[in-house]
């Protein structure tokens, strides 16, 4: 009877040692998923979801057509002129019956450019047009130099000879205000209308097709690039509005993928206007003095940088109402604009 009762006892203890050692288990899954549903979140999640929750919608834009095995596009505009773009960037060429003229050979991209030749003629580059000296649009110019004969600006040409860079050979053929070359039929124009982006900076025009090539000023559907790119605001407009007064249906820029035409050039025109009359308007509307009174600054420098700023906001919030839906790169560029106004308007013409 003694044995019976001890092993009673025993097997309850047994057991209800299981069921602590069971509870205790339970509890600790119970505490091991608790911690995981309550432990921080990796850094780099955390970063991801901040840059998630700050960024700001796009407005109008447009994306990248797929460019294929050959890595460009190229699409005739009339007989024996062909656009040819990289996809950020473009130009055009020419191919006649006495040989090709090539416009501003791409950095980077002339092997591409001289496989896209191929495509349409075996004629030899008799020709080369830069429509400015910057290295991103004429950087691979020494491939296509050997038997050509270069033409550019005046200016173009100084600052060439100035940098002695050898991908960029000098001009042999310059001028001042305006050339024209007849190559095979076809007559090319080059005009000057005086600085702007840059010194040299020359639009290219086939009047008989009504073809224009200005290059960096006024992107289709795109407001222009960070500070307008530019040297001389006054005169860039003042170049645009020369252009529109020429009888053109297309347009080249020299940046992303296809061209445009004369309403798309007058639309960002009407960009630059407007960005300069909320430029006038934030002036007024910004206070120094109130910037200063909520600045802890005791930088001087850093404060006008701050009244910059504040400015620059104030620009961007009245021009994104009506633009961050009509044109590419609202968000990215109009407070850079903005800037270029309000120094334009401190130094130049009082707002």
């Amino acid at each position: 009877m003694k044995k019976i009762f001890f092993w009673i006892k025993t097997s309850l203890r047994l057991a209800g040692g299981v069921m602590c050692l069971a509870s205790f288990l339970l509890f600790l899954g119970c505490a091991q998923l608790q911690v995981k549903e309550s432990s921080p979140k990796s850094p780099a999640n955390k970063e991801v979801e901040e840059a998630n929750a700050s960024f700001v919608p796009d407005g109008y834009f447009e994306a990248l057509p797929p460019l294929g095995d050959k890595g460009y596009l190229l699409k005739p505009l009339a007989s024996g002129v062909y656009f040819f773009s990289t996809g950020a960037y473009n130009t055009l060429f020419i191919a006649s019956s006495e040989g090709v003229v090539v416009i501003d050979p791409i950095q980077g991209k002339g092997e591409l450019l001289k496989k896209a030749i191929l495509e349409v003629t075996s004629q030899p580059v008799r020709f080369m047009i830069y429509s400015h000296p910057h290295l991103d649009h004429i950087g691979d110019a020494h491939l296509f130099a050997k038997g050509a004969q270069i033409i550019a600006h005046q200016e173009t040409r100084n600052l060439l000879e100035l940098y002695k860079d050898p991908k960029r050979p000098a001009p042999q053929i310059s001028f001042g205000k305006n050339y024209s070359l007849n190559l095979g039929g076809i007559q090319i124009d080059l005009i000057y209308p005086g600085e702007g982006h840059g010194k040299g900076n020359i639009m290219i025009h086939l009047p008989k097709q009504k073809i224009l090539m200005y290059v960096d000023v006024a992107t289709p559907k795109a407001v222009p690039f960070k500070n307008f790119s530019t040297i001389d605001i006054y005169h860039q407009i003042r170049g645009i509005e020369a252009a529109l007064k020429l009888d053109f249906d297309v347009y080249v820029a020299g940046h992303l993928h296809r061209t445009g035409n004369k309403q798309e050039m007058q639309e960002v025109l009407k960009y630059y206007y407007a960005s300069k009359r909320a430029n006038k308007e934030a002036l007024k509307k910004v206070s120094f003095l109130d910037v200063k009174a909520r600045s802890q600054t005791k930088d001087i420098e850093r404060l006008f940088g701050e009244y910059y700023e504040a400015v620059a906001e104030e620009c961007y919030r009245i021009l994104k109402k009506d633009w961050k839906q009509r044109l590419m790169g609202v968000e990215a560029f109009t407070r850079g604009h903005c800037d270029v106004w309000t120094g334009f308007h401190r130094t130049q013409v009082a707002p």
